[in-house]
């Protein structure tokens, strides 16, 4: 037996499904077919069937999967300890919110990127809701998301980069830009524009809206910042944009409402699979991301918008 067929079954084992574990480990199903009959030839024993439409192991596979494990965990640490005679090598598949993905630490993937060629990295925007799940079923390796508070449990471990205010962007044409304070019952009748429903920092919004008793006149979900943009600037709308996210989004007809009322303050963080071992160069990109963050803010410290 080798590690690519141990990495087969372990995988196999982790996602119970064959064209899913190919798709993760960029091999044919008819590979991972040959890689598990191997093992079962090998060791002389079946390990997984399949019954009722599922991938399920059999008490020999359960047995071996204890020892797969194991010994890929060895194989990982010797890779780790001596990665650095090598560089850091592999592929690693991230998903997140777009203002984080793609405008707060859009040059933080550049760099990296650059620094280590070698690493493929596969982007991919979407609402921070999503991510979870989508890690959860091992389609992405890291998520970039913003969340209320840091995320605890059982299931993912969190590394909290920043705290960061969310800006109410609007037009100069709006009534409310040139008012020197904006308070939740200033915004009675207003429209606006927002990406994603289950957005934590829009849900927390409007959930705060109807505590007050404030009722939009509109409510658009757009699905993207720019498109959210767009609307801002043809029918005067207001949206929310996490504060690091504005430099990306300059307009001359754009400005942030002077926002006096209680904040609205998500955090931006890392989340993966608890119990999926990060490779070394996921780890390197989580320290850089760590690093960014850190300037990030110290960049920006004398405004102290980030917490």
């Amino acid at each position: 037996m080798d590690t690519k067929q141990l990495t087969t079954f372990v995988t196999l084992v982790e996602v119970k499904n064959y064209i899913k574990a190919a798709e993760r480990l960029n091999y044919a199903p008819s590979t991972l077919a040959k890689h598990i009959h191997s093992l079962e030839t090998e060791l002389g024993v079946k390990l997984v069937e399949y019954r009722e439409n599922k991938i399920l192991l059999t008490a020999d596979g359960q047995r071996f999967y204890g020892y797969a494990a194991k010994m890929l965990s060895v194989y990982w640490d010797a890779a780790e300890e001596f990665s650095s005679l090598g560089g850091v090598r592999g592929a690693i598949r991230i998903a997140g919110g777009e203002p984080i993905v793609g405008f707060s630490l859009a040059r933080l993937f550049l760099d990296f990127s650059t620094q280590y060629p070698e690493v493929s990295v596969n982007v991919q925007t979407t609402c921070c809701a999503r991510v979870p799940a989508w890690i959860r079923d091992r389609e992405v390796d890291l998520g970039y998301i913003h969340e209320m508070e840091p995320i605890e449990n059982d299931a993912y471990s969190s590394v909290p980069l920043f705290s960061e205010p969310i800006c109410f962007l609007t037009t100069i044409r709006n009534p409310l830009a040139g008012k020197g304070e904006i308070l939740y019952k200033d915004l009675q009748g207003q429209k606006f524009a927002f990406t994603y429903d289950n957005c934590c920092f829009t849900a927390a919004f409007r959930e705060r809206m109807r505590e007050k008793g404030v009722s939009p006149v509109s409510e658009l979900f757009l699905g993207s910042v720019s498109a959210v943009t767009r609307s801002v600037l043809q029918d005067d709308r207001i949206a929310l944009i996490p504060y690091s996210a504005l430099p990306h989004l300059q307009g001359t007809d754009l400005v942030c409402l002077a926002w006096r009322d209680e904040p609205i303050r998500p955090w931006v963080q890392i989340i993966y699979d608890r119990n999926r071992r990060l490779d070394p160069a996921e780890k390197e990109l989580i320290r850089q991301a760590q690093r960014f963050a850190q300037e990030l803010v110290a960049g920006d410290g004398e405004r102290e918008l980030y917490g």
